[in-house]
């Protein structure tokens, strides 16, 4: 029986490993199967995720997002052994949230650099046929982009620049075999979540978290869908903004 989740023999790339979406997708690839290279942070992330991969041969890179380059050296040393990688996922990201008078070109950059430069980077190397053969690229934007909040700007802005640069790469992508997608989350149980809450009254989280009448999304639930926009199911899907807010229409 054909079973498009059953990942054996492919390698995949997850960035923001450490925590998160970025755990959740990286544990749900190995057991299914798959070999998983992960972008962490520091040691101290790669030492809480790699114990609690399934099977054998992944490995992790210490990287800091916000810094540019490197990533030729990863991806180098990740088909070193002559197999190729086959699916990317951007997990990494950081939310900013800055009023209008103290927004400046040196928060806006930051963001920028970790949210959407180091995706189009891995996405522009990951197109040459030197690192691939057949691959789906899936970037985590966010529901945000639809319904910003007070203060969220430059976070949106980054968000949006990912849904829009897939759907024009999308284009090109099809040419050389890969697919690209973005998910739009909604309120996701992780630690850049209840960051975003800490500073709102309880009135404000209970009014945020209503708007979604499926509830809080836990970090798998998003990880659920990466794994089927990764696997042939989605096939025929490209260039698109998946929404996975948990219904995030009750205004």
């Amino acid at each position: 029986m054909w079973n498009p989740y059953d990942f054996s023999g492919k390698r995949f790339v997850v960035t923001g490993a450490g925590s998160g979406i970025g755990k959740a997708t990286a544990v749900r690839l190995s057991e299914q199967g798959a070999e998983v290279c992960l972008l962490v942070l520091n040691n101290e992330q790669a030492d809480e995720v790699m114990p609690c991969l399934s099977g054998n041969g992944h490995r992790f890179y210490v990287k800091d997002l916000s810094e540019s380059g490197g990533y030729k050296e990863i991806f180098d040393d990740i088909i070193s052994d002559g197999h190729k990688i086959d699916g990317l996922v951007h997990c990494a990201g950081i939310t900013r949230i800055l009023p209008v008078a103290l927004l400046n070109k040196a928060n806006m950059d930051g963001s920028m650099t970790i949210n959407l430069y180091s995706f189009l980077e891995m996405v522009s190397l990951l197109s040459k046929k030197k690192y691939h053969d057949k691959a789906s690229v899936v970037g985590i934007s966010s529901i945000s982009v639809r319904y910003p909040q007070k203060c969220q700007g430059i976070y949106v802005a980054t968000k949006a620049a990912m849904n829009a640069m897939a759907t024009s790469m999308a284009l090109e992508l099809a040419e050389k075999n890969i697919r690209i997608n973005t998910i739009m989350p909604g309120n996701v149980n992780t630690q850049m979540a209840r960051m975003a809450l800490e500073n709102k009254t309880e009135n404000e989280i209970n009014t945020i978290l209503k708007r979604a009448v499926l509830g809080m999304e836990e970090p798998e639930d998003i990880a659920d869908i990466i794994l089927f926009l990764l696997s042939d199911a989605s096939r025929m899907i490209t260039g698109r903004e998946i929404y996975a807010d948990g219904g995030y229409v009750n205004f």
